[in-house]
């Protein structure tokens, strides 16, 4: 062999070149084995000397290396390939280096592709939710573990909110919660909540739940969506995990932390716009505590998923709240709003026209207030079913009769609006929102104080009644609408749970109950079904019976009857039936009340129009609505509250309960003098023609004072626990408040 020239670098690769050559060496010497002869090296140098004359070398060749056959030797595998020119550039890497990207890219797609095949829908190892390990589960698979480590457990949550730290360190929860609950249905919430020193929070009542769905996803994410392979090669090597978390009812949350709001801190107030005859003034607002809603929900949450989920408390702190709208932002939406009302609006209607002055649009105005990234503005909007029901006088009054009558049918679990073939009626929703827009929409959207230099003018067309649609397509056309509604609140906690089960049971079996046009009647004890009784899944809470406070079944209603009567009262309709309560609560309105008493007393109502009222309730914990919908018939109704007349004095009773502890003593009745009062109701058309009037009297009888006391409590007086009243009128039980 030639040695390699002085200074060349050897090739690194000779040995891999070596080992082809001597692949191409045995292939030649099967050739030559049938008569070819073997060239020495003399004759290899000297045909390369001619090759090199000839042509010049080829890329690619390679030069002998060790193990070659020596000069003149006959060895298998002895290369032909000519030496190496020195000076020659060394060979490129390229084709290697392309074959192990090559490797490395077919590695990494086999990888992946295993990686697909085993955990194609499943989340992958090291992945954990809160304290459970969800690796190599499927989606469903992590929800069903999720649910079985956590769901019951935050079923039962229920903790004490305190009102204080005082109050943590010295209030007694049971006897706190025993008169909260014997107190609930005889004070007025505004009394209620006065002296208020703890909350419970129920987790049913909250709407706390897992989200085990989306923490499933959240966990399938991990890997793949979330953090790509970065977090892959974490939870191999480590764990990735997923703090546990809990949604909530949102409205549920706000009505409890603002039902605390009223005990321990001062509501914000911001600036508003007042108008009164045309005349818009600004309500100057205030600052505000309320309870910090983020260290609320986190306090709840961190019970509800605690080792005791069942048993556990916290202080509620307040924080400052900055009232939203201060009076310059409120002046600046109340010059706009005067602008528009001195202005005023022109409705037209076939061929009949109507220009509205300030004070009759002022009624229509509301303002709400609209936050956004950029902060907070008091906004104004026309109210839809105050301006519809003022157009739709002005067009009867101009002698217009709509041909609409709807029918309500309940098919299929769904209310069904059915109006007369052919019937149309006055698009006045149409006009409302247009001239709304028209006045209102630019300021609303970006500020704008301009106006239009002509008086807005719009006009209302007429619209075909559909024979049949949805009550929500009926509802949203302006072919019914809501006719009247009212609202009223109740006592809510832990010790209530009874009677506010009841409350919601009589609204549902009363919601989308149906009174038929002309002079159909409804009755309360016949559309809820019967007598409030364990059959009909009513439970046992506070009722009044015998002039005191006493558990029945049913105790609650006559909470859904004053609502009903209420919503009743405000739409003008006849009421044929209706007594009082045995104790006044001034959460309702003086003289407005209503009792129901299988079967001695009950509530009805008659519809004297020629359309069908559809009579449907919504509720929360703390509050129920009924309202009234259908055509309205635009009554108009006015009130005269006469003065209280004094009744008899109540009386102070003491009860030993020996299951409490020595020393114990609270208020289970709260005394209340007898008195009476009466309402007188005038309901007249739009045009001021008188309908009907009627007065309702009210006769509240004293509720004795009942004081419940430990054993070996001194009470100071003789205990008259055994005294009873015989009057059959006040044995009666009325169940409700």
């Amino acid at each position: 062999m030639k040695p390699i020239a002085p200074g060349r670098p050897r090739s690194p690769k000779l040995p891999l070149v070596a080992a082809a050559a001597g692949r191409c060496g045995r292939a030649r010497l099967g050739r030559a084995a049938v008569g070819a002869p073997v060239l020495g090296a003399a004759d290899r140098a000297a045909r390369g000397a001619t090759d090199r004359g000839a042509a010049a070398p080829r890329r690619g060749t390679a030069r002998p290396g060790p193990g070659l056959a020596a000069e003149g030797g006959t060895r298998r595998g002895t290369s032909r390939m000519k030496p190496i020119a020195p000076g020659r550039p060394r060979s490129p890497k390229l084709p290697l280096v392309a074959a192990a990207a090559a490797l490395v890219v077919a590695v990494i797609a086999g990888g992946v592709g295993f990686d697909q095949l085993m955990n194609g829908n499943r989340i992958y190892q090291g992945v954990s939710v809160g304290s459970v390990d969800v690796s190599g589960m499927t989606r469903e698979e992590a929800a069903n573990a999720l649910d079985a480590a956590y769901s019951d457990a935050v079923a039962s949550g229920l903790g004490i909110v305190f009102a204080s730290d005082e109050a943590a360190q010295t209030v007694d929860v049971d006897t706190e919660m025993t008169e909260d609950a014997a107190q609930a249905e005889q004070l007025s919430v505004e009394e209620a909540r006065a002296d208020k020193k703890l909350w419970v929070a129920e987790a049913g009542v909250l709407g706390a739940h897992v989200p085990t769905a989306d923490l499933a996803e959240e966990a399938f994410a991990v890997g793949r969506d979330a953090g790509g392979l970065a977090q892959r090669i974490e939870a191999a090597t480590s764990t990735v995990s997923i703090p546990m978390r809990l949604d909530f009812d949102e409205d549920a949350l706000e009505a409890l932390a603002a039902e605390i709001d009223e005990t321990i801190g001062e509501p914000r107030v911001d600036s508003n716009v007042q108008i009164e005859d045309g005349v818009a003034t600004v309500v100057e607002g205030h600052d505000g505590t309320i309870v910090d809603r983020d260290e609320f929900r986190s306090k709840i949450a961190e019970g509800f998923l605690g080792a005791t989920p069942d048993d556990f408390s916290f202080v509620a702190h307040t924080a400052f709240a900055p009232s939203r709208i201060d009076s310059a932002a409120a002046e600046t939406c109340r010059a706009f709003i005067q602008g528009v009302l001195d202005r005023g609006l022109t409705f037209t209607f076939e061929g009949d026209q109507w220009d509205l002055d300030g004070a009759t649009i002022g009624s229509w105005v509301t303002t709400t207030v609209a936050e956004s990234e950029g902060g907070a503005r008091l906004v104004p909007a026309l109210d839809e079913k105050t301006a519809c029901a003022d157009l739709l006088a002005l067009i009867r009054e101009a002698g217009f009769v709509s041909a609409t009558t709807v029918n309500f049918r309940i098919e299929g679990g769904e209310v069904w609006v059915y109006a007369q073939d052919g019937s149309r009626y006055p698009l006045t929703a149409d006009a409302v929102s247009a001239a709304d827009a028209g006045v209102f929409g630019a300021f609303r959207d970006n500020g704008s104080t301009a106006f239009a230099d002509e008086r807005p003018t719009v006009a209302i067309g007429w619209g075909a009644a559909p024979s049949k649609s949805s009550f929500d397509d009926a509802l949203a056309m302006g072919l019914i609408g809501e006719i009247s509604s009212y609202t009223t609140e109740y006592n809510d906690g832990a010790g209530t749970a009874n009677r506010r089960h009841n409350i919601h049971l009589a609204a549902d079996l009363l919601t989308d109950s149906i009174t038929p046009a002309n002079g159909g009647i409804w009755s309360f004890t016949e559309t809820m079904g019967g007598q409030a009784n364990e059959e009909m899944g009513f439970k046992g809470a506070h009722v009044i019976s015998g002039g005191e406070y006493t558990d029945a079944i049913g105790g609650g209603i006559c909470q859904v009857a004053t609502t009903v009567f209420n919503a009743v009262y405000e739409g003008g309709y006849p009421v044929t039936e209706r007594r009082n309560h045995s104790l006044y609560i001034s959460s309702y309105p003086t003289g407005r009340d209503a009792a129901i008493a299988y079967p001695y007393l009950d509530l009805k109502w008659e519809n004297d129009t020629t359309s069908d009222v559809l009579l449907r309730t919504r509720y929360t914990d703390s509050t129920l609505t009924v309202t009234l919908y259908g055509i309205d018939p635009g009554y108009v109704v006015s009130t005269e509250t006469g003065d209280w007349q004094k009744g008899d004095a109540y009386k102070t009773k003491y009860q030993v309960d020996e299951e409490e502890s020595e020393g114990t003593r609270y208020v289970k009745t709260r005394g209340a003098d007898g008195r009476s009062v009466t309402v007188h109701r005038t309901v007249r058309d739009r045009s001021g023609n008188l309908l009907h009037e009627e007065d309702f009297e009210s006769n509240y009888k004293p509720i004795n004072e009942v004081i419940v006391v430990g054993p070996n409590t001194p009470t100071g007086e003789e205990e008259d626990s055994e005294e009873k009243d015989d009057d059959k009128e006040d044995a009666r039980v009325s169940t409700g408040d």
